[in-house]
């Protein structure tokens, strides 16, 4: 017989919160990974992520005026509504790079050793740091993480180093280290998935999927 190893994640308490990476679309097929990692591991879960959503407060849809989801401001939610977590897993800044686009005062300035609190939640640097030291606080014996997502859409978001989309990433990953919050960084790590041309393209070779 195989020794039976007990599943460290069962029954633990975990709270999700990003954009439509997190939320998932299940009317197109798109399943949560959120929902993935709670069911598949037995887990007490609850996922906040909405799609188009942004960690930058006021952020609005353009067309509408409608108020977008602000995941800097959604800790205060959290928090009301969970006392205690095992894990917080934070995701967000597709949208932020995208809208901010002719905007790039919105990106923020980052300070390294400014513990305050005192940041400008309008900017993408600032809504981060404020997230998480809220989180930190909120939560001092939780283990809190953030994902940096994948390379997606081919020309706008862009593949690149030098590209917007990962300079906002670049950003992600240096507040991450400020405040001891650990990263998995699949911009870096997930390997392409060729059924999704938005990820790889079949008609160019593998060099130029690799450049766009």
């Amino acid at each position: 017989m195989s020794e039976y190893i007990k599943n460290p994640l069962y029954g633990k308490r975990v709270v999700f919160d990003g954009d439509s990476i997190c939320s998932g679309n299940v009317e197109k097929g798109y399943a949560p990974w959120a929902n993935i990692i709670g069911d598949g591991n037995s887990m007490i879960w609850k996922n906040y992520g909405v799609g188009g959503g942004t960690v930058t407060a006021e952020v609005y849809v353009e067309s509408t005026g409608a108020r977008r989801h602000w995941v800097c401001r959604s800790i205060d939610k959290i928090k009301e509504e969970n006392t205690e977590l095992d894990y917080l897993i934070l995701e967000g800044g597709t949208n932020d790079a995208d809208l901010f686009k002719e905007t790039p005062e919105r990106f923020g300035e980052y300070a390294p050793i400014d513990y305050s609190g005192c940041y400008d939640e309008t900017t993408f640097t600032g809504a981060l740091e404020t997230l998480f030291y809220k989180a930190v606080n909120y939560y001092p014996n939780t283990t809190i993480g953030y994902i940096v997502a994948p390379k997606m859409c081919g020309t706008d978001g862009g593949y690149g180093p030098a590209e917007r989309r990962r300079k906002y990433f670049i950003r992600a990953i240096e507040i991450c280290k400020k405040w001891g919050v650990p990263y998995l960084d699949l911009w870096e790590c997930c390997p392409l998935n060729p059924r999704l041309k938005c990820f790889f393209d079949p008609n160019i070779t593998k060099e130029e999927n690799q450049s766009r």
